[in-house]
């Protein structure tokens, strides 16, 4: 198959360096004090990606007009991890998929990346819709990330998550979150929670 071809085109390129070129996930910082609180906040918060997101594989843009995908390179979990890493940075507790943490806040991270190998281009949107964990809508954040490289299996993840920056520098400054850390980030209700949470789907056992 082509998406082997450019695997093994790849491949020889990391004979001059392997990893990332791009700041690791962990890297990420938020400075902007929310509500008088410098982040991480203390809120417990669950990111929510279904099955069919995290096994969503990456795309690769092979000519301008024909694409293919690569399976092995799993573009959906990519955005989901690093979503959990940089929200971890956020706020106290994060974790992917787990409702047993009785999230106050949950996040659906979205977005696609695209590897285009006429020119090596990694090109990334992505985003962000946010809820208290009974279903009230906290805003949807937007962003977007580009950077050059051969190597997009290491510097996918990384990508994803100097996209993911801004909008959760969106999300903590706004108002709807202001007023959640002003409240002390109270326990919705347990019924709403679970009902509501029902709605997003069956929740995936965490990768």
């Amino acid at each position: 198959m082509r998406w082997q071809r450019v695997g093994a085109m790849v491949a020889l390129g990391l004979l001059a360096g392997c990893g990332s070129q791009l700041p690791p996930p962990e890297s990420v910082a938020f400075t902007s004090p929310v509500a008088g609180r410098t982040p991480p906040l203390p809120a417990r918060v669950m990111v929510y990606a279904g099955q069919d997101d995290l096994a969503r594989p990456l795309k690769i843009q092979v000519t301008s007009l024909h694409s293919e995908e690569n399976p092995e390179v799993k573009d959906g979990l990519a955005l989901a991890r690093a979503a959990t890493t940089v929200l971890g940075r956020a706020f106290a507790r994060v974790a992917l998929d787990d409702a047993a943490l009785r999230p106050q806040i949950v996040v659906r991270p979205y977005g696609k990346a695209l590897w285009f190998k006429l020119d090596g281009q990694l090109r990334i949107g992505c985003g962000l819709d946010a809820y208290t964990a009974d279903g009230f809508p906290l805003g949807n954040f937007a962003g977007r990330f580009s950077v050059s490289t051969g190597n997009y299996q290491d510097d996918l993840l990384p990508a994803y998550a100097q996209c993911l920056k801004r909008p959760v520098e969106s999300l903590l400054a706004s108002p709807a979150l202001a007023r959640l850390a002003a409240a002390g980030f109270a326990d919705p209700p347990a019924g709403p929670v679970e009902a509501w949470m029902r709605t997003l789907g069956p929740i995936p056992t965490p990768p």
